[in-house]
């Protein structure tokens, strides 16, 4: 089976040089496709020095991660998608052991969780905000995801096209989820060791972001058709 990965970036230009260092490792049957969503810091530039091994989108503009993924699942080429992104929280050393993972459940949609019970429940303002939306996605859609905003994700390129995706920022992690849960498609889950960046270091989710989170949430479960 082959494989496409998609990785949106916006101002990464200290991450970038390991990512794709880290990108080279990876299995040379893997189309890597980056979409650089209007970055201003200079990411472009390191990006154009790997154009010939790498698929760039340039967005002129900031259109979010949600269009940035889009814009990517229109251009993979393989028949399988998998999606992490490209601030280093997650490293991209966990793909390999990912994709064996999804060959053994007969490619059934794997997602990453960062936390499960074990590590109990973290008051820092972010965790607790992430363990919010979690309880919350679960009891509308009577689920058990571990992790709703973890970006690692391994699909079926086919299925996630059928998604029909409208999201244009971070609300695209429980917009795919909820479609899947709601079209009753089988959910594998895998915990991936992760490095939480701070506001300071590049962390980009904002507060107002997890009221669109919520709001696309509470839409596909109660408004959208399927």
């Amino acid at each position: 089976m082959s494989y496409s990965i998609i990785i949106p970036v916006y101002n990464e230009i200290f991450t970038l040089p390991k990512l794709i260092k880290n990108l080279q490792k990876l299995d040379n049957d893997i189309q890597i496709i980056i979409v650089d969503d209007g970055s201003d810091d200079g990411s472009d530039k390191i990006l154009k020095k790997h154009a010939k091994k790498i698929d760039i989108i340039q967005n002129e503009s900031n259109l979010g991660k949600g269009s940035s993924i889009v814009l990517g699942v229109e251009i993979a080429r393989n028949q399988n998608i998998i999606l992490i992104d490209g601030d280093l929280e997650i490293e991209i050393d966990c793909i390999p052991n990912l994709i064996v993972e999804y060959e053994k459940n007969n490619y059934t949609t794997l997602i990453g969780y960062r936390w499960d019970n074990k590590d109990g429940i973290n008051f820092e303002l972010n965790r607790f905000g992430n363990y919010i939306i979690n309880s919350l996605f679960n009891l509308l859609y009577f689920s058990s995801i571990k992790d709703v905003l973890c970006c690692v994700r391994i699909i079926k390129s086919d299925l996630i096209r059928s998604l029909n995706l409208n999201s244009k920022r971070f609300s695209i992690e429980v917009e795919t989820l909820g479609k899947l849960v709601l079209h009753k498609k089988k959910i594998i889950q895998s915990k991936v060791h992760y490095n939480r960046r701070t506001k300071q270091q590049g962390k980009k989710l904002k507060m107002s972001d997890a009221w669109r989170i919520i709001t696309v949430m509470l839409y596909n479960k109660f408004l959208h058709k399927i």
